[in-house]
């Protein structure tokens, strides 16, 4: 019965020794840390480690330069050269001013005759065998008027020659469009017929005087025109540029006596061969081109 008592309060006699050891502990580190406290600058200073700013770590910058220095220097040179002035030196570096070079000595050239004249060559007052000067006789560019004729008329005459060549602009655009309109799936021969059909139309008595006259002679009256796209309606547009600007060609020709257009002789009237009008019969038939047949009177 003794031994099982003694044996019971073993573990309250361990735990105290725990709880005395833990306080002993905490006492001795408190006494370190209150010394540390209490410790002078020169003993504390060894133990501190040195530190380093933090935008010069991992930076590429030199050993003891920095942004604020860099930027302060750019602004320098920045401000020197706004306010005109001549030191551009960045970190106070001066580069050395060269000294001036000597002066050289003018060479003197012996025997100089103070007389002597120089000319040019290359002017020519006077020719050879001429007594005036040859400025006057330089030419530097033709005349106007021996290059444009038009330049030695008088106005009168200028306006007349105008007037000329409007009609004639005026006539080969109403010959084109009567060749585009009538005749323009036919081949040249076929189209040039045609033209020398109008122009023929123009020297006969019966007819008027101008080939914008012929093409258009009772154009006023629907269907009643000698050439049925003068006349019938519709609007006279131009939707083929190739066969328009083939149209101009031809007329062309034809007003500069084409050789091809002779061959057509004295023809004055035409009509598709899908008709027979009556007045055919009265007249000479010459030939046919295409799809038009051509004629001729008596």
């Amino acid at each position: 019965m003794k031994r099982s008592s003694v044996m019971d309060y073993v573990p309250f006699v361990f735990a105290g020794l725990m709880l005395v050891t833990a306080f002993a502990f905490a006492g001795h580190y408190i006494g370190r840390n209150a010394q540390a406290h209490n410790a002078s600058l020169d003993e504390i200073q060894p133990l501190l480690i040195a530190t380093t700013p933090l935008a010069t770590k991992g930076s590429l910058l030199p050993e003891g330069e920095t942004f604020a220095l860099l930027g302060a220097n750019s602004l320098r040179a920045q401000s020197v050269i706004l306010e005109g002035k001549g030191d551009l030196q960045i970190n106070s570096v001066v580069e050395p001013v060269p000294p001036p070079l000597p002066k050289a000595k003018p060479t003197k050239i012996a025997n100089l005759d103070k007389s002597v004249k120089i000319t040019p060559a290359s002017v020519d007052l006077k020719h050879e065998n001429d007594s005036q000067p040859a400025v006057k006789r330089l030419v530097v560019s033709p005349s106007i008027a021996s290059v444009d004729p038009s330049f030695k008329i008088g106005k009168a005459e200028k306006q007349k020659v105008v007037a000329q060549r409007r009609v004639r602009l005026a006539e080969e655009n109403c010959l084109a469009r009567a060749v585009y309109f009538e005749s323009r799936s036919e081949s040249d021969m076929g189209q040039l017929a045609v033209a020398k059909v109008i122009l023929n139309r123009v020297k006969a008595p019966d007819y008027p005087k101008s080939i914008c006259g012929v093409v258009y002679q009772g154009s006023g009256t629907r269907n009643s025109c000698q050439f049925s796209f003068a006349c019938d309606g519709l609007p006279d547009d131009v939707n083929q540029p190739g066969a328009w600007a083939h149209a101009k060609s031809i007329a062309q020709r034809a007003i500069n006596n084409d050789p091809a257009v002779a061959m057509m002789g004295a023809a004055t009237n035409y009509h598709a061969d899908y008709v027979k009008p009556r007045w055919a019969k009265t007249m000479r038939r010459l030939a046919k081109i295409g799809h038009h047949i051509f004629y001729a009177n008596g």
